[in-house]
């Protein structure tokens, strides 16, 4: 870290004020303001995210759900080492996207996240409160964004009200901010000529493109490079440099007289001994050698601890006197995994960079010095041998009635709760002595990208992973796969699978394991014994008397720290009287999606086509070519080759374009006609369909689709449907959101020359992963419109 940041950081410990920025959804916060809270006000900024984003797209892999949730927590936290806010949640579940926020508070039990609002602001004590959403925006937006609005309103007023949520009062005091804004935005308006319109003299207006010498850099380049860490969203931006304006509109509290929107807030410590020891710090600061700065630092931590700050300030303080000192720790290990009763190497690095000798104690031992600009290493062996299991603390549980359930009140809202295999160091500086945990990390160096750092996790001695999480059946057995991994060298195991009676399945199977991270897959034989057979499965490890029956599930992108989540091993089986077409699938891959593992699981082949080496002959074996979810966002080859897929539609083939979304296409040419996409969508996910043309193929051949194969669809019907198109493509549903008019825009067919192109909106990235019966059905029937050999 550079001097000037050691700087900035200072700055930061000063000031005793907290700005809280509420939102919905992972990527909602404005990172210009967060940014610019924490550099030019040198304030701690919060950012409040009711949610994890678990029901939102993915535009990098194929996580959905709370694994998506895991990634997009993630890509929060890097986001606010960028601007160096802080990230906070509530317990709501992101169930997709809602119209409006009465649906949305229904969802959610309100009184609820309530509490957790209330909980956040009486906990972190902003002075001040922004909404990224107008309270007054019911019906104009996703649901979501205007409920976080609302409630940020109620709990503005009920955190400094004894009588609200009491039993949170055993924790933290009422807390009442002093004033609360919206952030407005152009967006708002339909466009930036509307914006530029629009009467701004009772909005509060902030420049965010400032630029700050000392660090070299402009607020707005930092807000870029935070608001980049959103990959899996698409949200990656070019730097933005010059001047920049955002404009807050007052909603509730003391209303500024001025435009400052910290009128009448003394944003530094109190008076006292404390803030003279501040201020003494900071104007003593030597940009050139910032050691000198130790002594200093060593009066504030025992001003803070005298005081009893908030672990935060000490958090800071401690910090501070490494970076400052130039002492660095590290204690690493070359595994990712461990086990309980497991031995592990580790290394401990300690790193004395400063000028000075230092006294160092190493878990409670007798002082060691490391002298002035030398480090001091030790390889040990560990035993984990007290280890809890290693498991995100909001998916202990099935999640409730769109909660996650969490157990400790004290930890909700907090991003993560690390509990890594730790060691203790304590620093003797003479006259105070400051301990310090060292989280065990995993160490890689890569020849071609060199050194790289992942949490360490503690996991069980065996896992187990099915290949999909349902599996469907026509009345014959099939094989499923398991993969079972071993975290215990020279071990052995029996497998099984349990079901229901329903159905029948091979025996358990004895597999060894010599090394440590082994995997083997083993098959196992399934088959229903009744005509609707239904049941979950579930693999259960023996081994040396103990029972293992959990998955391990790993999100791993190089922009994110490695992530895991522990969950039983189960898989769901169903037996369905599915006619599945006799056609050859060819499959382009869009931003990620599970359609051709769920089509290979029903027993089609599905050829994965690699775009980069594309040639027009590769079509010429295929009935179906299936077009990824959000292709034309996210593969710019899609424009170069259109002619191609249009030419093999014309010869009689099939070609089915899933969505993609209206804004950012890389080509308006998504179809061999006419076909403009919209914003539209269905959200709630048993939505009455209405069969446009009855008689048609798609829902007569081979299967019969009736209203009972819409039920029990997930999430949503679907999203982004066709706004406008070409007389030649036929609409084949209709179906609407309540109140909504009906959208027609769902499920297009045309014939182009011999053969037939399909777009459709509808959810089959959700529903085919989910084994929904009715969607797989319907799937089979827009195949078969590929089916030239019936």
């Amino acid at each position: 870290m550079s001097s000037a940041e050691i700087y900035d950081d200072l700055l930061r410990l000063q000031n005793n004020t907290t700005v809280m920025y509420l939102a919905a959804h992972p990527d909602d916060e404005n990172t210009r303001i967060i940014s610019w809270l924490t550099h030019e006000k040198h304030v701690d900024a919060v950012y409040l995210s009711l949610t994890r984003g678990d029901g939102g797209q993915n535009l990098i892999g194929t996580e959905k759900g709370e694994l998506l949730g895991l990634l997009r927590t993630q890509e929060l936290l890097e986001a606010r080492k960028v601007d160096k806010g802080r990230q906070w949640f509530t317990r709501a579940l992101d169930f997709g996207y809602s119209k409006t926020a009465t649906e949305t508070l229904k969802f959610w039990d309100k009184q609820k996240i309530l509490a957790d609002v209330v909980w956040a602001i009486r906990k972190n004590k902003p002075e001040i409160i922004i909404t990224r959403f107008d309270p007054n925006s019911n019906g104009e937006t996703h649901g979501h964004h205007t409920a976080s609005a609302l409630l940020a309103m109620e709990a503005f007023d009920l955190a400094g009200d004894p009588t609200a949520f009491p039993e949170q009062l055993n924790s933290v005091k009422v807390w009442k901010p002093k004033r609360m804004f919206y952030n407005t935005s152009w967006w708002f308006f339909g466009s930036k000529e509307n914006f530029d319109k629009a009467d701004k003299t009772n909005l509060f207006s902030i420049n965010v493109g400032t630029y700050y010498s000392t660090l070299g850099t402009s607020n707005n380049e930092i807000s870029s490079k935070s608001r980049s860490k959103h990959a899996c969203q698409g949200f990656g931006m070019a730097l933005e440099r010059g001047s920049d304006i955002e404009y807050l509109k007052f909603l509730k509290g003391d209303k500024p007289k001025s435009n400052d929107i910290f009128e009448g807030i003394k944003l530094s410590t109190e008076n006292g001994p404390l803030k003279t020891q501040m201020d003494q710090l900071i104007s003593d600061y030597q940009f050139n050698d910032p050691q000198l700065s130790l002594n200093n630092l060593l009066q504030v931590y025992a001003l803070l601890k005298k005081n009893n700050a908030d672990d935060l300030k000490l958090k800071q303080v401690k910090d501070l006197i490494l970076k400052t000192q130039g002492i660095y720790f590290e204690w690493t290990t070359p595994k990712g995994f461990g086990t309980l009763n497991q031995e592990i190497t580790t290394q401990l690095e300690i790193a004395n960079r400063s000028n000075k000798n230092i006294n160092i104690s190493i878990s409670g031992s007798a002082d060691k010095e490391i002298l002035a600009n030398e480090s001091f290493k030790s390889t040990e062996k560990l035993k984990i041998d007290d280890a809890k299991l290693s498991n995100p603390y909001w998916l202990q549980e099935t999640p409730k009635n769109n909660l996650y359930v969490v157990n400790n009140p004290q930890d909700i809202g907090q991003p993560e709760i690390l509990n890594p295999i730790k060691k203790s160091i304590t620093i003797n500086f003479g006259s105070t002595k400051i301990d310090y945990d060292i989280p065990l990390k995993q160490k890689t160096v890569n020849p071609s990208i060199g050194e790289r750092y992942e949490p360490f996790y503690t996991v069980p001695a065996f896992v187990a992973n099915f290949d999909q999480e349902n599996f469907i059946f026509s009345n014959q057995p099939k094989q499923i796969a398991v993969e079972v991994e071993s975290f215990v060298a020279n071990s052995s195991a029996k497998v099984s699978l349990n079901g229901s009676k329903d159905w029948k399945i091979s025996a358990p199977q004895t597999i060894d394991f010599k090394e440590i991270g082994e995997k083997k897959k083993l098959l196992f034989t399934v088959e229903p014994l009744s005509k609707n057979a239904n049941s979950n499965l579930s693999a259960i490890i023996e081994s040396n008397g103990k029972i293992y029956n959990q998955s391990l599930n790993v999100v791993d992108y190089p922009h994110i720290d490695r992530q895991i989540w522990l969950r039983n091993a189960q898989a769901k089986v169903q037996n369905l009287d599915l006619k599945i077409p006799n056609i050859k699938i060819a499959y382009l891959k869009g931003s990620g999606d599970e359609i051709p593992s769920s089509l290979r699981a029903i027993g089609l082949q599905v050829d994965e086509l690699d775009l980069k080496n594309w040639n027009p002959s590769l079509l010429k074996n295929y009935d179906v070519l299936i077009l990824g979810i959000r292709i034309y966002n996210t593969q710019p080859e899609m424009a170069l080759i259109n002619k191609d897929l249009w030419k093999f539609v014309e010869n009689g083939g099939l070609v089915i374009n899933q969505y993609n979304v209206n804004r950012g296409l890389l080509t308006e040419e998504i179809a061999p006609f006419q076909l403009k996409l919209g914003p539209n969508r269905i959200s709630e996910e048993d939505a009455k369909m209405k069969f446009l043309v009855p008689n048609s193929p798609v829902f007569n051949t081979p299967n019969k689709i009736s209203e009972d194969d819409f039920k029990n669809w997930v999430q949503e019907r679907g999203l982004y449907f066709a706004d406008s198109y070409d007389q030649n493509l036929i609409p084949l549903l209709e179906g609407n959101d309540t109140g909504e008019s009906p959208q027609k825009g769902i499920l297009l067919a045309g014939k182009y020359g011999k053969g037939t192109y399909v777009y459709t909106g509808l959810s089959f990235f959700r529903e085919l992963p989910a084994g929904v019966p009715g969607a797989y059905k319907l799937f089979m029937n827009i195949l078969a419109l590929g089916n030239t050999k019936k």
